[in-house]
């Protein structure tokens, strides 16, 4: 019964967080084709065998599909769901001004095709900010200084060397090799320079001081704040009593702010590490597919509805803003991710369209995009063939080292 519980967290979380994404992300281009008087044939969340659908006043089919991975605005004229091309390839004058009127997507003005295409994306950013601004809003700021928090361990790596020096959740390292440690920075700096050395921890644990020795292994890739070749305990922190944090509870507008500061941070931090990835600073480990975001879902919920010491609507606020705050994240990297210039991608579609204006209104030739679109395709099918790799090792033994 435990499994088949976790089982249910586990893809009830990743449901509900990918569906919002998904469904941010489309409304955005279903909003603005609105707006614009495209004509719209279906709005989908999922792939495949429909298992829920209806059809509007406008004509407009929603639907669900049995495969919760994405979705897709289909127009009137579109010869597949990624809106590739249209049905019809129309070059008569005349016959492509009916198709504009009649609010065909491929015979609309760039300017139209543009700000429909690019509102997926622009959507996924503007939701992340309000997302994140509401929880900022209802749980306030955290702005504890951490550099004051004792270096408190919060959570012990399985097989890693704090594990087999005996250090536990919640101990406090107070030196190293005699020297005195102020924070969990400066423990992470005396590790990170004693990869394979032997280092006497003096840590305080329940009001006792104990003696243990630790080894901290090679860091054999880069991976958060360690670089490849670094000394590691397999330890996070630092964790911080509910009496030593400062919360301070930003009014609507600070909030909104604080939403649009993290968006930023994020959007920042993803492009430098896809920079740095291409450039060859940083490991494509970090990576992931449709098993990882499974995997950080189900973890995310079950942390929410664990919650020691808490009411069942204390437990469920948690679980809503956990997955909110997952979702605003998630939501930035599908918009970061849909403006790549990939064909097949939103950000290819701009790309095309960019062409097309520097050529003056003359798109490229249909084998020309055909051809794009096929190579879109084999990157992204290897990009989620090498993310898939990535989440099988970070969650079975062989990626372990």
């Amino acid at each position: 019964m435990n499994i088949l519980s976790n089982i249910a967290i586990y893809a009830g979380a990743f449901v509900v967080v990918l569906s919002v994404v998904v469904f941010v992300h489309e409304f955005g281009h279903f909003q603005v084709a609105r707006w614009r008087k495209v004509a719209i044939d279906t709005f989908s969340i999922g792939f495949g065998k429909t298992l829920l659908g209806w059809r509007d006043k406008q004509g407009v089919q929603w639907k669900i599909g049995a495969l919760p991975l994405g979705g897709y605005v289909k127009f009137t004229d579109d010869a597949d769901a990624m809106s590739t091309g249209p049905v019809e390839q129309i070059e008569d004058p005349a016959a492509k001004a009916e198709a504009r009127r009649k609010g065909l997507f491929h015979a609309q003005p760039l300017d139209t095709r543009a700000m429909v295409v690019a509102a997926g994306p622009v959507t996924n950013f503007i939701f992340s900010i309000f997302a994140f601004a509401l929880v900022f809003f209802i749980m306030g700021n955290d702005v504890t200084d951490v550099s004051r928090i004792p270096a408190r361990i919060a959570t012990v790596g399985e097989n890693t060397a704090a594990a087999r020096a005996g250090l536990r959740p919640g101990d406090v390292v107070r030196s190293v090799d005699g020297v005195a440690i102020a924070n969990f920075d400066e423990l992470r700096a005396i590790v990170a320079g004693a990869p394979e050395r032997t280092l006497a921890l003096q840590v305080e644990r329940g009001g006792q001081t104990l003696t243990l020795s630790a080894t901290p292994s090679r860091a054999a890739q880069q991976h958060q704040n360690i670089q490849t070749g670094q000394g590691q305990l397999g330890v996070s922190g630092p964790m911080a009593l509910e009496s030593e944090r400062v919360v301070v509870k930003p009014n609507p507008l600070e909030a909104i702010g604080m939403g649009a500061q993290r968006t930023w941070e994020m959007v920042a931090q993803t492009f430098g590490y896809i920079g740095g990835v291409f450039a060859g600073r940083e490991s494509g480990n970090q990576i992931a597919g449709p098993l990882g975001i499974i995997n950080v879902s189900g973890q995310v919920a079950t942390s929410a509805l664990d919650t020691p010491d808490a009411t069942l609507p204390q437990r469920l606020q948690m679980l809503g803003l956990s997955l909110l705050t997952l979702a605003a994240i998630l939501s930035v990297a599908v918009g970061i991710v849909n403006l790549l210039p990939i064909p097949i991608l939103d950000g290819g579609h701009l790309l095309f369209y960019l062409i097309e204006g520097l050529r003056g209104g003359r798109p490229l030739p249909p084998a020309a995009q055909e051809w794009a679109y096929r190579a879109g395709f084999a990157v992204m099918a290897s990009l989620f063939l090498f993310a898939t790799w990535n989440d099988i090792t970070r969650l079975l033994p062989i990626g372990a080292r």
